[in-house]
């Protein structure tokens, strides 16, 4: 198995306050995710990637503020980012500013992809965390959308709106304060992370645009940059598997295919690392059962169809021969230890 993906701690500045406006402690919240407060010190630190997602699913359910992350994302400041929000914020244009923060996002994160796509008539930033063994994410979606819609605000105006938002998690109970935060429709169980915009913006103007520094900050983001952790090929094979629920390609064959392999390649791979393909599906299905489980405003139907179960009852069959309780007893019980 590889190296766990990182992310820089600055991606993480000022979280201690946000959990402290929302009536948490801190102090505890890092503690339960396995971070420590002070490293937030130096922000040229790098943090697990899974225990800084933790790291804010923790902070949602202790504070009980579903919406955590995205209050979090939508109070974070582009500077904050280092040397990559100086390199968005000196670009000339959004368009401009958006290519350098997909071209050098792997100087901030690692194990993700961020890229800017046309298709349909619209423009899409597109955000996902490609290690698949990365379970929880839901608030780090969140979190990461509202930054990057920061960006556009930053360029456009605080009013801006995309057209449309799209998370690849299920339909949370505040789903409609979520559409009110973005001010644009809001769609879920989707491929990606995403914001739909039209290409027309991209000509826009940054705001103190500082073309001469550029050179210079995209050194430094390359030097970064080359210190990262590669892929982690069951990273990627679980990631693909997540991803697949959604789509109904969570099969082999489809995997397979993305990977650039057939399906004996695939097999011989995992097999070299001592994993196998149908246990690895099994294995991705219950974390996020149980991680979807667990969250309040989560419909169940919704979950099963999600992991590709036709009906509620054969879900629930499962989940209870994984867990011991039916899925309702489960979020009980998660909810008594968080409260």
């Amino acid at each position: 198995m590889g190296m766990e993906p990182r992310i820089s701690a600055a991606a993480a500045c000022g979280v201690g306050g946000v959990i402290g406006q929302c009536g948490g402690d801190a102090e505890r919240v890092f503690g339960a995710a396995r971070l420590r407060l002070s490293a937030l010190e130096n922000p040229s630190i790098r943090l697990n990637l899974n225990h800084y997602c933790h790291l804010f699913e923790v902070a949602a359910r202790q504070t009980g503020a579903d919406d955590f992350g995205l209050r979090f994302g939508f109070q974070y400041q582009v500077e904050q980012m280092g040397p990559l929000g100086a390199l968005v914020l000196a670009s000339p244009t959004l368009g401009a500013a958006l290519h350098n923060l997909c071209a050098h996002f792997p100087a901030l994160q690692e194990h993700s992809a961020l890229r800017l796509r046309a298709g349909g008539g619209l423009m899409a930033l597109e955000y996902q965390i490609t290690d698949g063994r990365i379970t929880h994410r839901r608030q780090d979606a969140e979190l990461s959308i509202a930054i990057f819609t920061g960006i556009f605000r930053r360029c456009i105006g605080p009013s801006w709106a995309p057209t449309e938002v799209q998370f690849e998690h299920l339909r949370a109970a505040d789903a409609l304060a979520v559409e009110a935060a973005f001010n644009a429709p809001v769609y879920y169980a989707a491929g990606r992370n995403a914001i739909l915009f039209p290409a027309a913006v991209l000509t826009m103007r940054m705001p103190g645009a500082n073309t001469p520094r550029l050179p210079g900050l995209e050194a430094t983001l390359r030097r970064l940059a080359a210190d990262t952790v590669p892929e982690d090929f069951r990273g990627q094979v679980l990631s693909l598997i997540r991803s697949g629920f959604a789509s109904g390609e969570a099969n082999i064959d489809h995997v397979a295919a993305r990977l650039g392999l057939s399906r004996t390649g695939l097999y011989r791979r995992l097999a070299l690392e001592g994993a196998d393909f149908s246990e690895l599906t099994q294995s991705i299905r219950r974390e996020l059962a149980e991680s979807y489980a667990a969250q309040p405003g989560i419909a169940f139907t919704d979950l099963a169809l999600l992991l590709g179960y036709s009906e509620l009852s054969a879900f629930s069959r499962a989940f209870t021969r994984w867990t011991g309780l039916s899925p309702a007893r489960y979020r009980q019980a998660c909810q008594k230890l968080h409260a």
